[in-house]
């Protein structure tokens, strides 16, 4: 079986897309290499798209929508894909954050994935009671932490609440090195640290964590939530977030103060 042939249009909006790429297509006895033409895209890319590893953008479902007429039905299915929830959304996501060009994180409970040493990152997993899949699960994160030293590295922009630094995960020595780690990382030139004090009081961050990606023209986010995240590609709650995220970094210590702080917190574990 294929990976064209695997996609169920029942599993979820994007799936329902891929499938009716490929369906639309082959009602009209068209070759990938005919559909490139139409939208002047590399036969690939419409495999691709059929195969749910490529999601198109508005202007090629625009081009499809006209040359078959079909009342807008891809531009609307392509809608209604981004706003809703997609049971794949974690796949996705690691596609977009290995290639987005700046990265803004913003996390109040625990060091985000990006910047977790493997200790901290397995304490935490079995916090929450996943322990057979810790060490798996370690290793994944470890490699998605390969973004900071790649050749070209994204901008990486954290702002973290002054209660993920003093909450404990794990021992003592394993915040001590955790928070040695945010030192570390936040004197590469393309990372930067910072920190909310806990006098700052309310803010847009209390509703819980999330990242901004951008992939270059284009930004998507992600919004944290218990047993599930939510990958968010188009909307008004990108911008939202964007705004959300801005209010934080007001509020937040500068990168001296905030190096001055995790020092603090750090020599605390010791």
């Amino acid at each position: 079986m294929s990976v064209r042939e695997s996609i169920d249009p029942d599993s979820s909006l994007w799936s329902w897309l891929a499938f009716d790429l490929w369906f639309y297509r082959t009602r009209r006895s068209l070759s990938l290499a005919q559909t490139a033409q139409i939208v002047r895209v590399a036969r690939g890319t419409v495999s691709n798209w059929e195969a749910g590893r490529l999601r198109p953008s508005d202007p090629y479902m625009a081009i499809l929508d006209k040359a078959w007429d079909t009342g807008g039905h891809f531009q609307r299915l392509l809608h209604y894909a981004r706003s809703g929830h997609d049971p794949d959304w974690f796949a996705q996501y690691i596609q977009y954050e290995s290639s987005a060009k700046v990265l803004k994180i913003y996390h109040g409970k625990s060091v985000p994935v990006p910047v977790q040493t493997p200790e901290y990152g397995k304490a935490l997993l079995l916090s929450g009671g996943q322990a057979r899949e810790s060490d798996r699960e370690v290793g994944v994160r470890q490699r998605r932490q390969e973004i900071l030293t790649k050749r070209d590295p994204p901008y990486i922009w954290i702002i973290l609440d002054e209660d993920v630094l003093e909450r404990p995960v794990g021992t003592r020595s394993t915040m001590e090195a955790q928070l040695g780690y945010l030192l570390q990382v936040d004197e590469l030139p393309h990372v930067s640290v910072r920190c909310i004090l806990r006098s700052a009081g309310a803010h847009p961050g209390l509703d819980g964590a999330f990242q901004i990606l951008d992939l270059g023209g284009r930004q998507i986010s992600y919004a944290g939530a218990q047993l599930a995240g939510r990958l968010i590609e188009a909307g008004d709650e990108v911008a939202s977030l964007a705004i959300h995220f801005d209010q934080l970094g007001a509020l937040a210590l500068s990168r001296d103060d905030s190096r001055k702080l995790i020092e603090k917190v750090r020599e605390s574990y010791l």
